[in-house]
C-alpha cells in the first residue's frame, strides 16, 4: 500500500504566474482577487510515486494545480489499486465536494508519477473568493464545465468494447502523456490487462503508429 512521503511546502507568490494565466484565459479577473491567489496560494512539490498530502496534512480540504508533473488520482476496491483518471501541467485536480451530505462510495487519493510541482489552493480561500467576488462563480462554472466534459469522455472511454480502440481514443485525447504514463496504471486506466496493452502497443510500434 502507498504510504505518503514528505514534502516541500514555501510560500511562492511568484509562482502562481502560471494558475492565473490559466484562470484569466477562462475569466477576466480584477487585481485584488489576482494579488490574494498569490497570497494564498502556495507551493509543494512531491517526488515520484509519493501520495499528494492529504486534507488533515494540510488543515483542511483543497484543490491543486500542476505546474509540473503527472497525477493519477485512484481507488482501492477490495485491496485492488483502479486508476480513475490522468492528468498533467497545467490542469486542476482534486475531489469534488458535494454540496450536499452524501458522502462518496470510495475515497480517492492522488499519486504523483512523475517528480511533481503543484500549486495547493485551500477550499477555504475559494469559500472566501466565491463570497466576495461575484465573477468567481461564472468562473467556477466554466471549470466546472471543463471537468464535466473530461468525465464524460472518460466514461464513453469506459465504454468502447475494443481494447485498442480505447488505446487509440486515448492517445487522440492525450497524445502528450501516452509514453510517459507506467505501463500499469494506464492498463489499470483503460480497464484491460497489462499483456494486452503491451501487445498493442509492439503491434503499432511495428505499425509505425506510436
Amino acid at each position: 500500500m502507498f504510504k505518503p512521503g514528505p514534502y516541500n511546502m514555501t510560500a511562492a507568490k511568484h509562482e502562481s504566474d502560471r494558475l492565473i494565466e490559466y484562470l484569466t484565459n477562462l475569466q477576466p479577473l480584477n487585481n485584488e482577487i489576482i494579488e490574494r491567489a498569490k497570497a494564498e496560494t502556495f507551493r509543494v512539490t512531491v517526488r515520484k510515486n509519493d501520495i499528494l498530502p492529504c486534507a488533515d496534512e494540510l488543515n483542511g480540504d483543497c484543490l491543486f494545480f500542476i505546474i509540473k508533473g503527472l497525477v493519477r488520482g485512484f481507488i482501492v476496491d477490495e485491496g485492488k489499486d483502479i486508476t480513475a483518471w490522468l492528468t498533467d501541467e497545467s490542469h486542476l485536480i482534486g475531489s469534488i465536494r458535494n454540496p450536499g451530505t452524501l458522502k462518496p462510495t470510495y475515497e480517492e487519493k492522488f499519486q504523483a508519477l512523475e517528480d511533481s510541482e503543484l500549486l495547493i489552493l485551500p477550499y477555504r480561500f475559494i469559500d472566501e473568493l466565491y463570497d466576495q467576488f461575484p465573477e468567481i462563480n461564472i468562473l467556477a462554472r466554466k471549470i466546472l464545465a471543463i471537468h464535466y466534459h473530461i468525465s464524460q469522455e472518460r466514461s464513453i472511454l469506459s465504454r468502447i468494447p475494443s481494447a485498442e480502440a480505447r488505446y487509440k481514443q486515448f492517445k487522440n485525447g492525450y497524445p502528450t502523456m501516452k509514453h510517459r504514463v507506467p505501463l500499469k496504471y494506464l492498463a489499470s486506466y483503460l480497464g484491460i490487462r497489462i499483456e494486452t496493452l503491451s501487445r498493442i502497443r509492439k503491434k503499432e510500434k511495428l505499425e509505425g503508429k506510436d
